[in-house]
């Protein structure tokens, strides 16, 4: 009880009273009335659809489960055979690699399963190798194209590979994955679900949001030398990093396919510093071989990147007013910037607006990178044009925003998702400046599919032109997805911030321009969030579930 009561204060300490409280109350209603169990059951799919897969299979050729097991508990063992056994997709083997398991009861369970179905098949290495050796050896012996990653004592859908198989036919991609849950010991109860964006490498790069259910082609994970021991803890993570180092033909599947299995005695729970500090490694020996190195850093349990800056790449700082003296404490704070190779300019928002402004300082300009303030902007934290640079530099990278907070330290931009009632909303708006927000993601660098013009940098040689028809915030979200289509992603990070109350700006209010609105909707009618999973609610965006599926 004393080390319960000492992790809530300190909990508390750093983000408030007020958020303790409402957390300990969404935690107290997750264990007592079980709220995702009740969406989760309206999500999986209906037997009468379940009894048509069987009789409509994707060619998608032998897939391998390859499971490393020690000494498993048989009941676990069992439940993930009989969720094997369950797959609506017929063209499957699981190979079972016991890692010298001294478990009697362990060893029968696995031989008890291989009995029951001959795609169940059990090999016995000669030496413990851990988690990665034994994955390896695993995938060494299976026969499949395509090797799904499965731990040994979660569950698969029934539709999990069936799933697979049709993104395999349907996209031709290299490495795979779904969304997940959490599932309690005794099976139980269904927690803590994790709807996943699509392929966002920045996301993983900040973490292993990828994690279960990964799906890689065998070729890819022979190719990049499978999974390795120095990393056990993070061997997944850092698995999918040097994947998406050879390819980025990466599919992702909206739905729940894998129920992680909530068990205390995991390496996850008993370790979990030991595989965030794997991870830290991971990514840094990534960022090296990207071309792009740095440093990862471990700060309150999450990653941190520090990319190197190449060169001394100059910048335009453009403070945008609509008369001179409204920008002289954000022009002043942009002076005191430590970044020495930079220009501040007061820029004069004129009849024919702030997007038009905006392009005609970017075509007259002729530095490195575009840093565009809004001179409503204040209390912006230093070194900000360097925590920016970091990813603006990158050829792959398009806007790159910080984070934006209320006088009361409560988040006003955070990036935007679209495709939202009002077209498109700040990402956890009102949220408080220290919460870790959706899965660690407020306190974590990770892609957006829109940002805002209050405080946006970009390379010159990526810049596109604003529309200049727009009046309000509506036109950064429509240059961004522009940009989005030329292939750059864009780039929120919650390490530089400033405070912002812009409404038209920033979007948080409900009302929208008129015209903004009109012009936006005619030109993005269906346009869909890549960063931002569709099963959330459309009201706000808030990362809510949406109770109807």
């Amino acid at each position: 009880m004393t080390n319960l009561l000492r992790r809530v204060k300190a909990y508390a300490d750093y983000h408030g009273v007020g958020y303790t409280l409402l957390r300990a109350g969404e935690k107290l209603v997750e264990r007592t009335l079980h709220p995702y169990e009740r969406v989760w059951r309206g999500m999986r799919t209906p037997q009468e659809q379940l009894d048509r897969q069987r009789r409509t299979c994707p060619q998608a050729g032998l897939i391998s489960v390859i499971i490393p097991v020690y000494n498993t508990r048989p009941a676990l063992l069992h439940a993930l055979a009989e969720s094997l056994r369950a797959q609506t997709y017929p063209y499957w083997e699981a190979c079972l690699y016991d890692d010298c398991s001294t478990r009697e009861d362990t060893l029968r369970a696995l031989e008890e399963a291989a009995a029951a179905d001959g795609r169940l098949h059990v090999h016995h290495g000669q030496k413990n190798q851990g988690i990665s050796g034994s994955t390896n050896s695993a995938a060494a012996l299976a026969e499949g194209k395509w090797l799904a990653l499965c731990d040994h004592d979660d569950l698969l859908e029934p539709d999990a590979l069936w799933q697979v198989a049709k993104a395999i036919v349907s996209e031709q991609p290299d490495l795979i994955y779904s969304d997940e849950d959490k599932v309690t010991e005794n099976g139980r109860w269904h927690t803590d679900p994790h709807f996943k964006p699509d392929f966002c490498p920045d996301n993983l790069r900040a973490g292993n949001y990828i994690c279960h259910l990964m799906v890689v082609r065998k070729a890819l994970f022979e190719q990049v030398g499978g999974l390795r021991g120095a990393f056990n803890g993070s061997q997944d993570h850092d698995l999918a990093l040097r994947c998406i180092e050879v390819t980025q033909r990466v599919a992702h599947i909206p739905r729940v396919l894998y129920h992680w299995r909530s068990v205390r005695s995991s390496v996850s729970h008993q370790n979990l510093m030991r595989c965030v500090e794997a991870s830290r490694r991971a990514v840094e020996e990534h960022m090296a071989r990207t071309g792009w190195p740095g440093q990862a850093e471990i700060v309150r349990g999450n990653l941190r990147l520090r990319y190197e800056i190449k060169g001394r790449p100059t910048v335009d700082v453009f403070v945008l007013a609509q008369h001179q003296q409204d920008a002289q404490a954000c022009a002043g704070m942009l002076e005191a910037d430590p970044w020495q190779d930079k220009r501040v300019t007061v820029l004069h928002i004129g009849q024919d607006g702030r997007y038009e402004a905006m392009n005609r300082a970017a075509a007259s300009s002729g530095a490195d990178m575009l840093l565009f303030v809004d001179a409503s902007v204040t209390d912006i934290s230093g070194g900000l044009i360097t925590e920016l640079m970091m990813y603006a530099q990158r050829e792959d990278v398009g806007a790159v925003t910080p984070r934006l907070l209320s006088r009361r330290g409560r988040i006003t931009h955070g990036g935007f998702a679209v495709g939202m009632e009002g077209l498109a909303q700040c990402r956890q708006q009102n949220l408080p400046a220290h919460a870790n927000g959706w899965h660690l993601l407020m306190q974590t660098s990770h892609n957006v599919a829109a940002v805002s013009a209050a405080c946006v940098m970009i390379r010159r040689d990526h810049y596109i032109p604003f529309d200049g028809e727009y009046r309000e915030g509506l036109g950064a979200v429509d240059w961004s997805l522009r940009l989005m289509e030329r292939g750059l992603r864009h780039v929120f990070t919650p390490h530089a911030q400033g405070v912002c109350e812009c409404d038209a700006l920033l979007l948080t209010g409900r009302e929208r321009h008129a015209e903004d609105a009109r012009r936006f909707a005619s030109r993005w009618d269906d346009v869909r969030d890549p960063c931002y999973s569709a099963l959330f609610s459309r009201k706000r965006a808030d990362y809510r579930l949406v109770r109807r599926l």
